[in-house]
């Protein structure tokens, strides 16, 4: 496959909250259709294969994770979301939908996280 022809994969984990930023992003911005996704839910028979498909590429792997070209990956939701605002001229500041996550849900459910491995200690 050339890298014209290259379609990026995107693998999400059902129920993530960085998953559903990057997909927020995605959708807002028009850039969905650009896209293959890989989806599992925690626990189903596409999980195993998903893990042991990046698991060459990272030492843990983690969602969201995008093959951005042929055998290059890239994670984490900021640098997925700011790589493809700059490659197609997205200006995120004007993705009101993913801006009202970012500061409002994904703010709780990251003060959340905090707490709870405090209180695992």
């Amino acid at each position: 496959m050339s890298q014209a022809e290259f379609r990026p994969i995107a693998y999400l984990k059902d129920r993530c909250p960085w998953c559903l930023k990057f997909r927020l992003f995605l959708l807002e911005s028009g850039l969905r259709g650009h896209f293959d996704f890989r989806e599992f839910v925690p626990g189903d028979d596409r999980e195993a294969a998903i893990r042991a498909e990046l698991a060459p590429h990272f030492p843990k792997p983690s969602f969201p994770t995008v093959q951005i070209a042929p055998g290059v990956y890239m994670r984490e939701s900021d640098d997925l979301i700011a790589h493809y605002a700059a490659a197609h001229g997205v200006d995120v500041g004007d993705l009101p939908t993913l801006d009202q996550y970012i500061r409002g849900p994904l703010v709780t459910i990251a003060e959340l996280r905090a707490e709870i491995a405090e209180l695992r200690g």
